[in-house]
């Protein structure tokens, strides 16, 4: 898929309400839409999108930081959620966490991010520019994978607790096989 940067609109990092540092493509007047967003950030989601009117607005929660971003809908969502893993990475990777503004020291990072790339590689691809600053072909579903298989496994171990304690009460109230028996 071809990809311009006119398919990013912005991108912000934010700690609770209180943006950090931002990216905006200046191709839209976005006046307090982000911080809208942000007084809004789903809860109990590590990642969460929405797409409307042609927009896809995307969460990445990392706590206590929020990265956010408003992409056009034909930018694929692993793909923007992959941009803001990367604003999370090198924020946690480079930047100074005693520092009470970021802006001046990672307006940068945005632009290298969002500006550098003329197109987004897929597997199939040709061969990844190697520098910094790159968009990675990990598998976005299979951290919700495993997720998901831990989900299980509490809840078949829950099962296992519930149906054991029930057989033992009903062993207790039989007298053992007793009631069986009869």
């Amino acid at each position: 898929m071809s990809w311009s940067h006119n398919l990013i609109f912005y991108v912000c990092m934010a700690k609770g309400t209180t943006i950090l540092a931002e990216f905006n493509s200046n191709t839209r007047d976005l006046s307090d839409l982000p911080k809208r967003c942000l007084q809004r950030t789903p809860a109990f989601h590590s990642m969460f999108s929405h797409t409307v009117h042609g927009h896809t607005y995307m969460f990445f929660n990392d706590d206590p930081f929020v990265y956010f971003g408003i992409f056009d809908e034909s930018l694929e969502k692993h793909k923007c959620l992959l941009l803001l893993k990367n604003v999370k990475d090198i924020f946690t990777g480079t930047m100074n966490l005693n520092s009470h503004c970021f802006q001046g020291e990672f307006s940068h990072v945005f632009r290298q991010l969002v500006a550098s790339k003329s197109e987004l590689s897929s597997k199939d691809g040709p061969e990844e520019d190697k520098s910094e600053c790159r968009f990675p072909d990990d598998d976005v579903s299979g951290g919700t994978r495993h997720v998901w298989d831990n989900q299980v496994t509490v809840v078949l171990s829950l099962d296992l607790v519930v149906c054991a304690s029930l057989f033992a009460i009903w062993l207790w109230v039989c007298d053992g096989f007793q009631c069986v028996a009869n």
